[in-house]
């Protein structure tokens, strides 16, 4: 865990909130639903807030920060929920401990049902006793037998809506000392843009709001504050603050019942659902367009289309993968053991945070290479499942070249034991330059060769016709033939390839099927970003035909890897 800001936590100090902050302060809603970009200050004005309400307003309670996987929650989610409660002045080690029950000598409150031993490792414990419990979908059922009182779901295009509905939901039914409170059971999901139909529930949610309750809560928030701003509190002003902050509390929590058929079945009230989507330039008067204009400059245009301009992008119908389904090929990786015991006091970094990855296995690799970005695709064999497993990708682009993807990829995977890797590669890749007689293989090798990597360099000869790949990958991705091995992606390694393959398209050419590759003809531009194009795609084909082809069985154990060609 990082360490704490040095900020004195007795010198007050004002801060600036942007007015899409301010809003939400204002309405605290019961269920808070935010899709934000990067650099909009989720973290400080949106999850800390949430945080530090509801330990104030619940001394004792247990909120749960639930993740996809432990390596994502204390690896990226709660450094920045701690540096957040930091700036509002909560520092670590002193209003709240990480990872373990606060010493003895600090005087804290416990919770109404303290965790037991080594479960303090996931928590964060405040002083007033309340604890947030850190859980991850990975491992099933962890919130089963808990009693919860509030939750929160920062990076929520990641978390599974099913699991959220059948597990965490039925979990957050906590002590009903707090049932006055408004924000009892109360639940704040954050998010950039998703980019894919996993994370697509959270837009949805937008349906469950009722615009005009939310006016209603504006409006009795701004009344309150203007009585509690009158210079003379007369008796008729204190009585109107104390009704109003009633209201206010009740509509907070409560919303009239939308779905009418509910209605008729005798529902009569809901919890209020607040759901807003804020983009960079809510929060311009800090960052500033400086910032704007470097990010367009520094980050993949799909990044900065999706995560600063909050821009909308999913899959096309009838693509050329069109049997790609991210319900049935993609997995979120389970936690290494290490991160499911992982309670900040040490970083893990690259591959050693993949629990999908085989240490004792090689890799499988094939590239893609392009004036303007060079591509790599990376997969495992399990052949006792008989699967594909992609566990990552990744790419570069110009001025980049293969070299540094390269040594992107032996920097990722520094902390692997096995050193063993299989590269496919087509005719693609043994042309040489104008000015040597280096053909890219070569380069790919030597590369790999000064890393320490044993590399077994495998030729796949001419690259098959659109039309076959495309017929035999639909079958793979149908499970429709038996000799080829089924294809799963990890969903958090792959997401430009998982886009890429998604908003690839088919046209009829002179053999039939093919795959649309005329984008790849057209500079890189933020409405048609190279990594989206087809190149990391052809890369996948490549690996695709080398296992199923020139696979044929393993001896990592005994040094070399034999293949046969089918």
């Amino acid at each position: 865990m990082s360490e704490p800001l040095p900020i004195n936590p007795l010198k007050r100090e004002p801060k600036f909130f942007n007015r899409s902050q301010r809003q939400a302060m204002a309405i605290s809603a019961h269920s808070e639903r935010y899709v934000c970009s990067r650099g909009f200050g989720k973290s400080e004005g949106i999850d800390a807030r949430f945080i530090l309400r509801n330990v104030w307003a619940m001394p004792g309670s247990i909120g749960a920060l639930i993740s996809p996987t432990y390596a994502k929650a204390w690896g990226n989610t709660l450094p920045a929920v701690c540096t957040a409660l930091a700036r509002w002045g909560y520092v670590q080690d002193i209003h709240y401990f990480v990872g373990r029950k606060a010493p003895q000598a600090a005087g804290f409150g416990l919770p109404r049902r303290p965790p037991l031993r080594e479960a303090w490792g996931n928590c964060l414990h405040f002083w007033n006793g309340t604890i947030l419990v850190v859980l991850s979908f990975n491992h099933g059922m962890s919130a089963n037998s808990m009693s919860l009182d509030w939750v929160i779901g920062p990076e929520a295009k990641f978390l599974d809506y099913e699991k959220i509905k059948s597990e965490v939901n039925p979990a957050n039914r906590g002590n009903p000392e707090f049932d006055d409170c408004p924000w009892h059971h109360s639940t704040l999901f954050t998010t950039d843009m998703p980019t894919s139909k996993k994370g697509k529930w959270i837009l949805d949610t937008r349906e469950e709001m009722i615009p005009e309750h939310i006016n209603y809560i504006r409006v009795v928030y701004k009344l309150l504050k203007d009585y509690e701003n009158t210079p003379e509190q007369t008796e008729h002003v204190r009585r109107r603050i104390r009704e109003l902050r009633e209201d206010l509390d009740i509509a907070r929590r409560y919303q009239p019942v939308k779905d009418t058929k509910e209605i008729q079945r005798g529902k009569n009230r809901e919890y209020t659902v607040y759901y807003a989507e804020f983009d960079i330039f809510d929060n311009i008067e800090i960052v500033g367009m400086d910032f704007v204009w470097q990010m367009k400059r520094d980050l993949p245009a799909l990044m900065f289309r999706t995560s600063i301009l909050n821009e909308r992008l999913f899959k096309i119908e009838n693509g050329f993968y069109s049997a790609l389904d991210e319900n049935i090929h993609f997995y979120t990786p389970a936690d290494t053991p290490a991160m499911a015991r992982y309670t900040g006091s040490y970083n893990l970094t690259g591959c050693l945070r993949d629990g999908d990855l085989d240490m004792s296995k090689p890799l499988y690799v094939a590239f893609d290479s392009n004036a303007a970005i060079n591509s790599l695709v990376i997969g495992q064999v399990d052949e006792e499942a008989h699967l594909l497993r992609v566990i990552n990708s990744m790419f570069v682009k110009t001025p980049n070249k293969m070299p540094e993807l390269v040594q992107q990829f032996c920097d990722y995977y520094a902390g692997k034991a096995n050193k063993e890797v299989v590269v496919f590669y087509d005719h693609t890749f043994v042309q040489t330059s104008g000015k040597d007689n280096d053909t890219l293989i070569d380069v790919i090798d030597r590369k790999l060769k000064a890393n320490r990597w044993n590399a077994t360099l495998t030729y796949v000869g001419q690259a098959p016709e659109h039309k076959w790949k495309h017929e035999q990958i639909d079958l793979t991705l149908k499970g429709a033939n038996p000799d080829y091995l089924f294809v799963l992606f990890n969903l958090m390694n792959n997401e430009y390839l998982k886009l890429a393959m998604e908003r690839s398209g088919i046209k009829v050419g002179r053999n039939g099927f093919e795959k649309d590759k005329s984008d790849e003809k057209l500079p890189d531009s933020p409405d048609n970003p190279d990594e989206l194009k087809t190149h990391i795609t052809d890369a996948f084909d490549t690996l695709w035909y080398g296992v199923n082809f020139y696979y044929s069985s393993t001896s990592y154990y005994g040094g070399g890897v034999v293949f046969l060609g089918k």
